[in-house]
């Protein structure tokens, strides 16, 4: 748990609503109570939302922070949140920390793909489905796990689906967002900037993946070869070596 005098001294600027039109908001006097660092000294965000928001905290958004590292947001993950979801204490170390919560609704559409994106299940030989962009598989994919955990009606009562009824809400297969989840939490883990990527295809995300999951799991690497590898940019779309990079001790 953080001192008092520290948390006070901590200003967060706050960008809240849809893609390209956000209000901006500040927090000067933070409770204390709301700090708690990780054994490796990284904030908890779960518990300092809860402090943020306390009446709102239930809402559908995804949540974003901006690295002072890499100068640019980088996806924390979609409400709810859990404690998995950290910011590490260097980002902040000017006293100040930028959220931003992008709001999520049926008529965001800033990702939507067209209409002829073609089978999500590829029954037919030859027939490939085309390739979603990240930033609408986050949509999506938050969109399929907030109506598993349960959203309101218009008489106030929490209405939950299975993942199977979700799945078809969203008008993707269960299958396809399992994978994407998946994807999207290793991405997290292993550094990957959705911010700068969102509207990239989603090929980047898993062939970054797939890259630090064999880096991670490759013992005999030379020392060498692995500072070659983590020195470089991260995906060929990338605009510099920082924009996507594994945290301290991942690799």
């Amino acid at each position: 748990m953080k001192h008092r005098n520290e948390s006070e001294n901590l200003l967060l600027e706050i960008d809240t609503g849809f893609s390209g039109n956000y209000s901006k908001s500040t927090v000067n006097h933070l409770d204390s109570r709301a700090i708690q660092y990780n054994s490796e000294g990284s904030l908890i965000f779960s518990h300092m939302l809860k402090y943020i928001f306390p009446q709102d905290s239930k809402g559908n958004f995804m949540i974003s922070y901006f690295s002072l590292a890499r100068q640019s947001f980088i996806y924390l993950g979609t409400n709810p949140i859990d404690n998995t979801a950290l910011i590490p204490k260097q980002e902040f170390e000017n006293g100040i920390l930028k959220i931003k919560f992008r709001l999520i609704s049926n008529s965001d559409s800033a990702f939507q793909l067209p209409n002829d994106e073609g089978s999500d299940d590829g029954e037919k030989v030859g027939r490939r489905t085309k390739e979603r962009k990240i930033g609408y598989i986050i949509e999506k994919v938050a969109r399929w796990r907030n109506l598993y955990n349960g959203v309101q009606n218009s008489k106030g009562n929490t209405i939950r689906m299975t993942l199977e009824e979700a799945a078809k809400q969203v008008e993707i297969s269960k299958k396809s967002l399992d994978d994407y989840l998946l994807q999207l939490r290793f991405g997290r883990k292993f550094g990957f900037n959705f911010e700068e990527h969102k509207n990239d295809k989603v090929g980047i995300l898993r062939a970054y993946v797939k890259k630090f999951k064999k880096l991670q799991s490759n013992t005999e690497l030379e020392n060498a070869e692995l500072k070659d590898s983590l020195n470089g940019k991260g995906t060929p779309t990338c605009k510099s070596n920082k924009c996507c990079v594994p945290p301290p001790g991942m690799i």
